[in-house]
């Protein structure tokens, strides 16, 4: 059963690029049909919904080829987000046009089932909350803000000292010194 486990991200590459062939068209024809500011917002629908198909494909391309870690980490946060960005706003706005009817809202929405079904599992390492993982920046490699005030520490290396400790070194003689004892809090004053 490790061939199914090897087969289903590439079948999913596939009807991502398959999707984003279909959407091409969908721009070309809209274009075509619409020489109006309507046609133009119709094709800058598809548009945004080609773009986050495309965006998912390569995320999608993460999964089918883990051992290449082609596109980085952080790249593939980037495409996850604007993928869900444009693919989530493309969705409601094609069902409102219903220009394709239910096949292009099927279309539209593939991105976002395939993440779903194939996508996220494999990257919740490396997704971010918002995508449905659980990796969290790292705060202590955050640059300051402008105007903010950065506390330097000087290296470790600087509170050890050259020679012994004084409490390992022996005493040369005469009274020891007696430790200051903590004065005690009294109440009534």
């Amino acid at each position: 059963m490790g061939w199914v486990n090897k087969v289903t991200p590439w079948f999913a590459v596939a009807v991502l690029v398959l999707a984003a062939v279909w959407l091409g068209f969908a721009i070309y024809d809209t274009l075509n049909n619409y020489r109006n500011a309507s046609g133009w917002g119709h094709a800058g629908i598809w548009a945004a919904s080609l773009a986050g198909t495309v965006c998912m494909g390569f995320v999608c391309v993460r999964v089918a080829m883990p051992a290449k870690r082609w596109p980085s980490d952080g790249a593939v946060r980037v495409l996850t987000t604007v993928g869900f960005i444009l693919a989530g706003f493309a969705a409601p706005m094609i069902v409102l046009r219903g220009q394709y009817g239910v096949g292009g809202l099927i279309i539209a929405l593939s991105p976002l089932l395939i993440f779903y079904v194939r996508i996220r599992r494999p990257l919740i390492d490396i997704l971010p909350a918002w995508c449905g993982g659980t990796w969290k920046p790292d705060k202590s490699k955050r640059r300051p803000r402008r105007g903010e005030e950065v506390i330097k520490h000087p290296p470790r290396t600087w509170d050890e000292t050259s020679g012994p400790s004084p409490a390992q070194a022996a005493p040369t003689g005469g009274r020891a010194r007696k430790k200051q004892a903590k004065k005690k809090w009294r109440s009534g004053r």
